[in-house]
């Protein structure tokens, strides 16, 4: 007995310690390669790998700028490895330099990975005469719970229109740009850079397989300032504004098993501009709408879906006046005396347009409400029987048909 007992155990051992043999672990000082695109040298250093499946030679080639796109694709969708780390990357190229700071990767698997964090990175470039330049700097960027497995398999194919990612969470500290404006001469007053910042982004998706059933996410503080004498920077403050502040939100969620995808609250907002909000309900849609790497399956199975219901909303915070007053001075009349002609406009074209249909006149009346006193306005359109395909809606030619199968209401300062 005693044999076959050493036998049986020798097989457990081997069976168990076979796949942890076959791991690698190692560190490599320096990967310097030459970049074609950018012209110039690539240094990774400060490389560490645990537990991966790759030899030291593959791992090299994978961090090698002058290593073959196919090869690297290859090694890529190969590779295991419970932890690799960079020290730090740059590039220096004709135009180009790129410093990156330390970057780890946990839990790869083929595509796949588990945890990945980059702590910054800057990237400074210039034309030949440096008549051009500009510079971006990135702060700490994590992502969780990544497949980008189809995306690797697109740089081996060309064929991106397929590609997709699925990112699990995202949070980016966000980043700080500026480039030169060529249109604008270096002397002219306020300089010629534009300048764009981004304080924070973070994202959150559930997938049951590639499909995402949940998501939500927030961009916080992009900021676009144009240089002040360019003609985007002279139309911004003419209408009073001296750069765009934009943030964004908003959350959703799918049912495959009902087919029914909910908006919640999407939101666009602006400091001294207003709110946009927008929510709704579509029922009928194919998973292929959402999961689907083929752009025709997408498009055909967002046609088949019907939509429920659709909640637009604005709260001002000052833009209609800055529109109105913008207006007004190109007209060589007052703000106010504007106002009060729309206000008249809605009253008597809206009923016309709308042929007297018994909405016409609640929907003027609130147009005029709002103007009046800018504060906040709602629509809200809801199917009146069924849910109302899409690709009926985007055959209506006239609002009869459409007020005929949607009831419309509009709120202001509610």
């Amino acid at each position: 007995m005693y044999p076959c007992r050493l036998l049986a155990l020798l097989t457990i051992v081997l069976f168990l310690s076979g796949p942890a043999m076959a791991q690698n672990s190692f560190v490599i000082d320096t990967v310097t390669s030459r970049s074609d695109a950018a012209k110039g040298l690539v240094n990774v250093s400060g490389v560490e790998v645990v537990n991966t499946n790759l030899s030291r030679e593959e791992v090299v080639k994978l961090l090698a700028a002058d290593t073959p796109q196919d090869e690297i694709v290859s090694i890529a969708l190969k590779m295991t490895a419970d932890l690799l780390k960079i020290g730090g990357t740059s590039i220096f190229g004709e135009t180009v330099r790129v410093m990156s700071g330390p970057f780890t990767a946990a839990g790869l698997d083929k595509g796949r990975f588990g945890k990945v964090n980059l702590s910054g990175f800057s990237v400074v470039f210039s034309d030949r005469d440096a008549a051009a330049s500009g510079n971006l700097t990135g702060r700490s960027l994590e992502l969780k719970s990544g497949n980008i497995t189809s995306f690797i398999k697109a740089l081996q194919s060309g064929h991106f229109e397929s590609a997709s990612f699925q990112i699990g969470e995202i949070k980016w500290d966000g980043f700080d740009a500026a480039f030169t404006d060529t249109e604008t001469p270096a002397d002219a007053p306020g300089g010629n850079q534009v300048k764009l910042h981004l304080r924070s982004l973070s994202a959150a998706t559930d997938y049951v397989g590639d499909m995402p059933v949940s998501s939500k996410g927030e961009l916080a503080g992009l900021l676009f300032d144009p240089a002040p004498a360019s003609e985007l920077g002279r139309g911004l403050r003419s209408f009073g504004y001296e750069r765009i502040e934009v943030g964004m939100s908003g959350a959703g969620r799918y049912d495959p098993t009902s087919q029914r995808l909910v908006l919640q609250d999407y939101t666009i907002s602006s400091p001294q501009a207003g709110r946009l909000s927008l929510a709704g309900e579509v029922s009928g849609m194919d998973a292929g709408a959402l999961s689907s790497g083929d752009a025709t399956r997408r498009g055909m199975a967002l046609l088949g879906a019907s939509v429920e219901g659709l909640k637009v909303g604005f709260v001002n915070d000052g833009l209609v006046e800055k529109s109105f007053a913008f207006a007004a001075a190109r007209q060589g009349r007052s703000p106010a005396a504007l106002r009060a002609e729309g206000s008249a406009k809605a009253g008597q074209l809206l009923p016309l347009f709308l042929a007297g249909d018994p909405q016409s006149l609640p929907l003027a009346q609130a147009v005029q409400a709002f103007l009046s006193d800018p504060k906040n306005v709602t629509l809200t359109m809801k199917a009146r029987g069924a849910p109302v395909p899409l690709a009926r809606l985007g055959s209506i030619r006239d609002p009869m048909t459409f007020l005929a199968l949607v009831n419309v209401t509009l709120v202001a300062n509610q």
